[in-house]
């Protein structure tokens, strides 16, 4: 008898393990709704899923109960939760952990300690919230069952997600993101265009306490969003507009009503849960990254390219080359010296002129703050361009620096048709795009926009948008030399506006 209650057990607790959902209705009494059942269970399929949701959809009792699940049915295991603040980790996420546990069907002990974010029975077998502010407490872990829950996930830092990368080294690691999508230029918004994750959209437009509402019915979820809610939403955040003048992404509401509107950024985030069009923190919106996809011919001039030095070991040197309005070509790579920079930038030159055009006379934009100085310095004849992200912007009135004036005066001409990304490969689309949204925006004392210092993104983001700058810089304005075959090959230089 003892024999068959344990390989009872035992057959339960592989049935559980194999479908989260089925542990959380039997033994936490608990019901999910047709969303979080399909996240519960892309979990365990796939291994990473990235959530990007409206409020109060039921994302944090979800994470509680998955915490449940897996310390439960997997002995041993590690599971770890992190949040932006203690309140979201011990008040929030943990709260829905100990109601839970108060309410399975085998109580037995819970593991729970007192007024703490942790659970354990073993020293391998435990489960413990973390704020987001150490990272070093998820490094150095390597474990067969892990489990890693990320609420709100879109204020952690990119330290955090390093770290739990390193930690995702088994078939048995599990990892969950769950977010509001408000900030693209959060690593929250990387991760989610990386393609290393599975990524699930939770609308609160699609929830069913909606439905039953506007059917006149009881909400099957009293705790989550409400009809109400979700219309006064749509009047503080929304644009009513005529059917006639709809585009992607605007919504009707009610279905079948007749009545269209315009998201707000707030409402995508925060309701729809997709990233916002019109991105008010970043110098890129989706809106104007699509228009840069759009397909233009290629003028007969305007050669020019753009090439950003890496400064240190683990950042790269990125080159574009376009002709007029079109990007033609992107490469990047990784701890070239000079020499070997300014070659390959006289190798593109060639390769990229049409019969009858001089390679010599090609401006080439490098950035020349740091090492980039001696790659100029190696032009040799070619037309290489020195342009000072720190120096004076040549609209002082509007920027206080020249990266500034870069970054915004690209997404002006996504904005008015004058740029053309279309034939760029997959890779570099999705590198670009990544980097488009990370830098944050501000108005100094003088109403001037300023973007964030590049240090400052690779601290946040933990990386450098390399191949973004050099797109700047394949568009900046600057000093190039006119060569004069009479006088010798000697030069003058004057100013120019890229085509």
């Amino acid at each position: 008898m003892h024999d068959s209650r344990l390989l009872k057990a035992e057959k339960l607790r592989r049935a559980y393990a194999a479908d989260p959902v089925l542990y959380i209705e039997q033994e936490l009494g608990a019901k999910l709704w047709r969303k979080t059942e399909e996240i519960a269970r892309a979990l365990v399929k796939y291994g990473r899923v990235l959530v990007q949701a409206s409020h109060s959809i039921g994302k944090t009792h979800l994470g509680g109960s998955l915490v449940n699940w897996h310390y439960d049915v997997h002995d041993p295991s590690i599971t770890l939760t992190t949040a932006p603040t203690k309140l979201q980790v011990e008040d929030l996420l943990w709260k829905e952990v100990r109601v839970q546990r108060a309410r399975r069907r085998h109580r037995g002990s819970s593991g729970l300690l007192p007024k703490s974010p942790r659970m354990e029975s073993s020293p391998d077998h435990f489960a413990v919230g973390f704020t987001a502010s150490k990272p070093d407490a998820f490094q150095g872990r390597h474990e067969t069952r892990l489990l890693q829950i990320y609420d709100e996930a879109t204020g952690v830092d990119s330290d955090f997600w390093d770290a739990s990368e390193g930690m995702m080294t088994g078939p048995g690691c599990l990892w969950l993101a769950i977010l509001n999508p408000t900030d693209t230029s959060s690593r929250a918004y990387i991760e989610a265009m990386s393609g290393a994750w599975h990524v699930i959209t939770v609308s609160a437009m699609d929830h069913p306490n909606i439905a039953a509402e506007l059917r006149g019915e009881a909400p099957p979820f009293p705790a989550a969003v409400r009809l109400g809610w979700l219309e006064d939403r749509i009047k503080r955040w929304c644009t009513p507009i005529s059917v006639s003048d709809k585009k992607p992404g605007d919504f009707e509401f009610p279905t079948g009503s007749g009545l269209w509107y315009r998201p707000g950024p707030l409402f995508e985030g925060r309701v729809l849960g997709r990233w916002p069009t019109n991105a008010s923190a970043s110098v890129w919106s989706e809106a104007l990254w699509e228009a840069a996809l759009e397909w233009q011919p290629v003028p007969a001039r305007g050669l020019e390219i753009g090439c950003d030095v890496a400064r240190y070991g683990d950042d790269n040197t990125e080159i574009i080359v376009r002709r007029g309005p079109c990007v033609l070509h992107h490469e990047w790579h990784n701890g070239w010296s000079t020499s070997q920079i300014a070659g390959r930038l006289k190798q593109l030159a060639k390769q990229f002129c049409e019969k009858g055009e001089d390679p010599r006379f090609v401006p080439v934009k490098i950035d020349d703050d740091g090492v980039g100085g001696g790659v100029v310095d190696a032009a040799n004849g070619f037309d290489f361009i020195g342009v000072g992200a720190g120096t004076e912007a040549m609209s002082p009135e509007d920027y206080p620096n020249r990266r500034s004036e870069l970054w915004f005066t690209v997404a002006d001409r996504a904005a008015r048709g004058a740029l053309d990304l279309s034939r760029l490969g997959d890779d570099s689309i999705k590198q670009l795009r990544t980097q488009a949204f990370a830098p944050r925006w501000k108005l100094d004392s003088d109403g001037r926009r300023v973007v964030e210092p590049k240090d400052d993104i690779k601290k946040r983001l933990g990386r450098s948008p390399d191949g973004m700058d050099a797109l700047n810089l394949a568009f900046a304005y600057g000093r190039r030399r006119q060569m004069s075959a009479a006088a010798g090959g000697k030069s003058a230089t004057k100013g120019y506006k890229p085509r």
